[in-house]
């Protein structure tokens, strides 16, 4: 069963710059290589909403990818706050309707 993930939080970053290279760059080549990874969706209007959806293969690698280093190192960034994370199965019958998967 694919999994969903959605991960809100704030940045306290000045530009879509400081965003790019402390928080994108340091992160986004490892992550695209997680197992499991079907996709993930950057998502920010540079003020004051942040956030991040993935979608995974299984619950398993979902859960593999939550206790790697890089996940450990991305929520004790100084410049992160708020991080809020909710993980729901995916109704695939419905999502294949509306090209979600």
């Amino acid at each position: 069963m694919k999994y969903g993930q959605i991960f809100t939080y704030t940045l306290e970053l000045d530009s879509k710059e400081e965003y790019i290279k402390q928080f994108v760059d340091p992160f986004a080549e490892t992550i695209s290589k997680a197992k499991g990874l079907i996709s993930k969706v950057w998502m920010a209007n540079f003020d004051t909403q942040f956030a991040s959806f993935y979608l995974w293969e299984t619950k398993e690698d979902m859960d593999a990818f939550m206790t790697t280093p890089e996940i450990k190192i991305v929520a004790n960034l100084p410049f992160l706050k708020d991080l809020k994370i909710v993980a729901i199965p995916v109704v695939d019958e419905a999502s294949r309707i509306t090209r979600g998967i």
